[in-house]
C-alpha cells in the first residue's frame, strides 16, 4: 500500500505530539503514549486492522525506553561534547528501534509461536527490569555517565538481537524494516534536538526550547515510519471474524489503561508535587476511574455475549475514530496537568493545535 504525503504527515504529526505529551508524563508512561499513537496512527491512515495489535505491542516496547534517562547528555551535547552527541544518537537509534520494532512484532503476531512470544516477552521485561530496577539506582553515584551508557547499551543490544531473530532467522522482514525505520528516525531526531535546543537557547527568544526539540524528536520518527511503511507488502488485514476477546482488551488497554495512567500522573502532581487537590478527592477520582473499569469491562462482556461490537473486525471508520479518540483523550490529559496548576504555560495551547492539526489532516485523508 501506497501512503500519500498527507497520510505520512498524519504519522509525522501524530509523534510530534505523542512525543510532546511523553515529555510531560515521563518514563514508561509517557513512551507507552508514544507506541500506541504511532500504531493507532498507522491504523488511521492505512485502513489495516492489524495496527491495532500493533498499537498494543508498540506502546510496550516504547516504554521500555521509557526507562532510560537522556537529559544528561542532551546537556552535554549542547556544551559540545562529540561523546555525548554520540551517546544520543545511540539512545534514540536503540529506543526508537526496539519501540518500533514491537509495531511490527504486533503485525506479525500470528507466525510467531507462543513460545516465541512468551521468550520475547519475557527477555524484554528482563531488559527493563536490569535497566529501571538494576541500573536506575546509580543514576546519582560518581560513575553516573557509564550507568547512562551502559543502559542505552543494553537497549541497543536488545533491539539488535530481535532484529537478528525476527528480521534474519525468522524472516520477519516487517518487523525488520519498521525497526530499522525507526531506529534511524529516532536516532537522527536525538542529536537533532539537542542542536536545535542549544541554538534555540542561544538566540535568547522566550521559548520553550526542550519542548520544541521534544517534538522535533517525534517529528522525525513519525516521518520515518510513515515512510516506511510504502515498502510494506499490503497483508495486514485482519480476517472479518477475529476474537472478540483480543478486540476488548485491546480497546481497553488503549482507551482506558493508558489514559488512566497518565491521569494517575496528574493526580501525583496535583497531590504531593502542587499541594492543589486534596488527597481525599484524588481517592473519589481513583474511585471512579475503577468503577469505569468495571463498568466497561461489563459493557464489553455484554456486547460480546451478543455477538456484536467486537465480534467482527476493525473497519476503516472504527480505526479513525479509535485513532482520533486517543488523540483527544492524551492532549486533554496531558494538557490538563499545567492547566490545572493556574499558571500560564504556552504548552497546552501547542499540544491542542498539534492535536487538531493531526486529526484534521486524517479528516482529509478519507
Amino acid at each position: 500500500m501506497r501512503l500519500k504525503t498527507r497520510q505520512i504527515l498524519v504519522v509525522a504529526l501524530a509523534l510530534a505530539l505523542a512525543w510532546g505529551i511523553r515529555g510531560q508524563h515521563g518514563h514508561e508512561r509517557g513512551a507507552a503514549i508514544a507506541g500506541a499513537m504511532a500504531g493507532l496512527s498507522l491504523a488511521a491512515v492505512t485502513g489495516g486492522a492489524r495496527w491495532i495489535s500493533a498499537a498494543v505491542i508498540g506502546s510496550l516496547t516504547f516504554a521500555i525506553g521509557g526507562s532510560l534517562s537522556y537529559g544528561r547528555f542532551v546537556q552535554l551535547a549542547t556544551q559540545g561534547s562529540v561523546e555525548a552527541i554520540l551517546y544520543l544518537a545511540l539512545t534514540g537509534f536503540a529506543w526508537g528501534g526496539l519501540g518500533s520494532l514491537g509495531l511490527g512484532l504486533g503485525l506479525a503476531l500470528p507466525k510467531y509461536r507462543p513460545w516465541e512470544r512468551g521468550a520475547i516477552a519475557g527477555g524484554l521485561f528482563l531488559v527493563w527490569f536490569v535497566i529501571d530496577r538494576l541500573l536506575w539506582g546509580s543514576i546519582n553515584s560518581p560513575q553516573e555517565m557509564d550507568t547512562r551508557k551502559l543502559m542505552a547499551v543494553i537497549l541497543f543490544g536488545s533491539w539488535a538481537f530481535l532484529c537478528a531473530y525476527g528480521g534474519v532467522w525468522r524472516q520477519d522482514r516487517t518487523s525488520l524494516k519498521l525497526g530499522i525505520a525507526g531506529a534511524v528516525g529516532f536516532g537522527l531526531g536525538f542529536p537533532l534536538a539537542a542542536w536545535v535546543q542549544g541554538i534555540g537557547s542561544a538566540s535568547g527568544l522566550p521559548i520553550d526550547w526542550w519542548k520544541i526539540s521534544e517534538h522535533l524528536i517525534g517529528l522525525c520518527g513519525g516521518i520515518a515510519l510513515g515512510l516506511s511503511i510504502r515498502t510494506l507488502e499490503p497483508t495486514w488485514t485482519m480476517p472479518l471474524a477475529v476474537r472478540p476477546l483480543e478486540r476488548f482488551l485491546a480497546f481497553l488497554w488503549l482507551l482506558w489503561f493508558l489514559p488512566s495512567w497518565i491521569m494517575a500522573n496528574n493526580l501525583d502532581y496535583w497531590i504531593l508535587e502542587r499541594g492543589l487537590v486534596p488527597v481525599e478527592f484524588a481517592k473519589i477520582i481513583r474511585g471512579g476511574m475503577i468503577l469505569a473499569l468495571l463498568s466497561l469491562a461489563l459493557w464489553g462482556w455484554l456486547e460480546i455475549r451478543r455477538g456484536r461490537t467486537f465480534v467482527t473486525s476493525w473497519m476503516p471508520r472504527h480505526l479513525r475514530a479509535l485513532f482520533k479518540t486517543f488523540v483527544w483523550l492524551a492532549t486533554l490529559i496531558a494538557s490538563s496537568k499545567t492547566l490545572a496548576v493556574g499558571s500560564f504555560t504556552p504548552t497546552p495551547l501547542l499540544f491542542i493545535f498539534l492535536a487538531l492539526l493531526t486529526t484534521t489532516w486524517a479528516l482529509r485523508s478519507e
